[in-house]
């Protein structure tokens, strides 16, 4: 699953430009705009951790992971075989923020997005395991307090300091955003 886009209209992707505040999506020649304002990165309540991933199938033969492989899977993602290309990336503060939905065009969303902004200081980390994770066509694993949260594609580096974390229903994202985001 690459990390998803959504189309916005052209007044507000101007906005957001104008701002200098988009999302570089992987695998789109499409942005899609944060709007003129952000969030200010918080220190969060459960660090994030991003990890480059490599990708395979199982093994028609068996139904099991080639060695070196272990079956994962994310919340409305089915379980494929994954290894890990380096070490993790943890990041303790961020703006984090519901974000776009995606779904067929006039139709229910089916799914819910958290944008993830990271501050100015981790934006190489960001963009070090992004890349790592392109460059052999691999994922990137979300994990946030043991769980994996995603396991997105990585089609190109995410260069800009934020990304979305799509989740199957509005309940998970707020779930999500309860471990992430302090309260009060």
């Amino acid at each position: 699953m690459p990390f998803p886009f959504l189309p916005r209209p052209v007044p507000v992707l101007a906005g957001a430009l104008a701002a200098g505040l988009v999302l570089a999506v992987a695998g789109c020649s499409h942005i899609t705009p944060l709007g003129p304002t952000a969030p200010q990165p918080q220190q969060l309540r459960t660090p994030i951790d991003l990890q480059a991933m490599g990708v395979q199938e199982f093994e028609p033969s068996t139904g099991q992971c080639p060695a070196g492989y272990t079956r994962l899977s994310a919340p409305g993602q089915s379980a494929a075989c994954y290894r890990p290309l380096g070490p993790p990336a943890t990041f303790t503060s961020a703006a984090v923020s519901p974000g776009p939905t995606a779904g067929p065009v006039n139709a229910p969303p089916t799914s819910y997005g958290l944008l993830i902004a990271v501050p100015a200081a981790d934006r190489a980390e960001l963009t070090a395991v992004t890349t790592q994770a392109s460059n052999v066509q691999g994922a990137v694993d979300i994990s946030v307090a043991g769980k994996v949260w995603g396991l997105p594609l990585a089609m190109a580096p995410l260069t800009r300091g934020v990304f979305t974390i799509m989740l199957p229903s509005k309940n998970q994202g707020d779930q999500l955003q309860g471990i992430l985001v302090p309260s009060g």
